[in-house]
Order: C-alpha cells, then sequence, then structure tokens
C-alpha cells in the first residue's frame, strides 16, 4: 500500500516536464524512479499525438495509459492499443480547416491531427522548420494540395499556429463557431488547438483515474499552460512551473521550478515524496 499522499502524478510534456533541447532531464529521471519506487503511479498528458509521444513514453517505461492529444486519445502501453475518446468528422474538419484560411488574417498555419498521422498543406518555412526538429521515423506527415482532399476518416483535432501577438485574433475566430460541436484551447503561445466538444486533459484524467479505481483527491498534476488548467483544478495537487502561463500562476495550488531546472523532480521531492516520508517517520 502506498504511503504517497498523491499516488497518481500525471504531467504535462512540453514546456513542462521537457528541459533543454526538449529532452527529459536526469534529475527528472531520477525523481520519476524514486516516486514509482515508492508505490507511485507516473503518466503523461500531452497535446501530442502518439507518434510525437513515443519516445518519451519508451524512454520512460511508461506502463499506465497516457493521455493524449489533448485528451482525445488514450494509449496503453501494457496493450499497445490507441484508444480515441471523441473524434471530428472528415465533413466538419474540413468545413472548420475552410473556415479558418476564410477569415483568420493573420499568417497563419493549419495542421490536422488524425488518430496515426498528420495532415498539412504548404507551411511557412518557421512552422516547417519547428516541424522537422520534431519529426521522428513514428511521425507520419502528409502533405496535401487542399484539406479538401483529406480523407473520409475520424480526426483528433486542428491546430492553428500564428504569430503570440496575432493570437487574438485566432482566439476571437472561435468564438464564432458556435455551431460546431467543439472546444478550443491555447497550449501554447502560438498554438491554438480546436477539439472535440468535452475533451480536454482534465476529462481524459477523471477516465483514468475511474480505470485505476483512484479518485482526484489522490492527483498531483502538473503543467505550464492553458490547456493544462482543468486538470490541475481537478487535482488534489495542481502544480504550475515557474515559466508557466500567468492564469496557470494564478490557479495553482503549488508552483514549482522551470521546466529548464527540472521542474518535475522538484514537484516530486519538495511536495510529493518529502510529505511521504514525513508520515513514515512517524
Amino acid at each position: 500500500m502506498s504511503l504517497l499522499p498523491y499516488p497518481l502524478l500525471v504531467s504535462d510534456v512540453d514546456g513542462t516536464l521537457l528541459g533543454a533541447g526538449n529532452r527529459i532531464s536526469s534529475e527528472n529521471k531520477r525523481s520519476i524512479a524514486r516516486f514509482r519506487e515508492h508505490g507511485g503511479i507516473f503518466t503523461l498528458a500531452t497535446g501530442r499525438t502518439y507518434m510525437e509521444a513515443k519516445r518519451f513514453i519508451d524512454e520512460l517505461r511508461l506502463d499506465v495509459p497516457v493521455i493524449l492529444c489533448n485528451g482525445a486519445l488514450l494509449f496503453d502501453p501494457a496493450s499497445g492499443h490507441l484508444s480515441p475518446v471523441a473524434t471530428l468528422p472528415a465533413d466538419m474538419i474540413r468545413q472548420l480547416a475552410a473556415n479558418a484560411l476564410e477569415r483568420l488574417s493573420c499568417p497563419k498555419d493549419l495542421i490536422i491531427y488524425g488518430i496515426d498521422v498528420i495532415y498539412i498543406t504548404q507551411l511557412r518555412p518557421s512552422t516547417e522548420a519547428a516541424l522537422t526538429a520534431e519529426k521522428t521515423e513514428d511521425l507520419k506527415v502528409v502533405s496535401l494540395p487542399s484539406f479538401n482532399d483529406l480523407p473520409d476518416v475520424p480526426y483528433l483535432k486542428l491546430v492553428v499556429i500564428a504569430d503570440p501577438q496575432e493570437m487574438h485574433q485566432v482566439i476571437a475566430w472561435s468564438d464564432t463557431l458556435t455551431a460546431f460541436p467543439i472546444d478550443a484551447t491555447l497550449s501554447y503561445d502560438n498554438y491554438f488547438e480546436i477539439l472535440p466538444r468535452g475533451m480536454s486533459k482534465g476529462a481524459a484524467a477523471a477516465k483514468l483515474m475511474e480505470r485505476l479505481g483512484m479518485e482526484p483527491k489522490q492527483l498531483a498534476a502538473i503543467g505550464d499552460h492553458c490547456n493544462d488548467l482543468d486538470m490541475l483544478k481537478l487535482a488534489g495537487l495542481g502544480a504550475a512551473v515557474g515559466n508557466a502561463h500567468p492564469e496557470v500562476l494564478k490557479q495553482a495550488d503549488v508552483i514549482v521550478a522551470r521546466h529548464d531546472e527540472h521542474a518535475v523532480s522538484h514537484l516530486i521531492e519538495h511536495h510529493l515524496l518529502s510529505t511521504a516520508s514525513e508520515k513514515t517517520a512517524k
């Protein structure tokens, strides 16, 4: 039986778990291992697809379901099974893409996420460079002449990439999409995501806890941006990294180190294991 006050820890990836060079630091790895040795369960909640997150899942040897695509998809490392929680139909995703291209006057790129493939059209050089830097042999990217050519399969999300100073226009545009059964979230300063309604990291974390027979008070969660907020609010302990969005800093229960200063390790050592040690001493 675990003596940990929060035996389940769910961590965001980008801007939280990853440090310099988009790597998991040895300090974070050591603390995650210690947390698991004490009976803790550790997993990830990310906006990334399975292909984009696979290297981190493998590196950490995760053995419980991982929350992907901001809650639209669950991956079970034990079975290798990908389970869509909810999807957007092809005709709707085409309409959303056409609407964005027509009504957003700012420079932008659209990326559409299928269950196991990413679809793009021509990208701006900065976006293309960022996508190339993240590309691995597991990441399948298909370039189309137009999003009208998308195949008739379910989709997980549409991402609008724009400069941070233009994001207010993207958010205002999303507010006009009331006819669509969708939710929207800012996942990074220049990434805005359109998801199936009701899908979020928090909703997926609730499903995960149900599978594990756990309650929200047993959950610790850590993140940096607005797409982490509902998960942090759900958790018994919601932690913000030092570099988090102002709204996340405002609503978090605790603030830990920056992502490039081993934030996950800081949370584990100072707020999770230290409390468990005190209980053991008693």
